[in-house]
């Protein structure tokens, strides 16, 4: 299940301005949901797509 925007907006992002990426990361494995972090390195055709495959993929 995945939640959240490609866009980044910020209520889609955090909790907290406090909380790093880790500790969102450690949050979606323990509620059993997808963690993507998209950062100014990111290619976002290149995400979609992967995004796109693992879906098919754990289907």
């Amino acid at each position: 299940m995945r939640y959240g925007s490609l866009r980044g907006d910020a209520h889609h992002t955090g909790f907290s301005q406090n909380l790093t990426s880790e500790h969102m990361q450690d949050f979606a494995e323990m509620a059993g949901i997808e963690f993507v972090k998209i950062g100014k390195e990111t290619n976002l055709y290149q995400l979609k797509n992967e995004l796109r495959w693992s879906e098919v993929a754990y289907k």
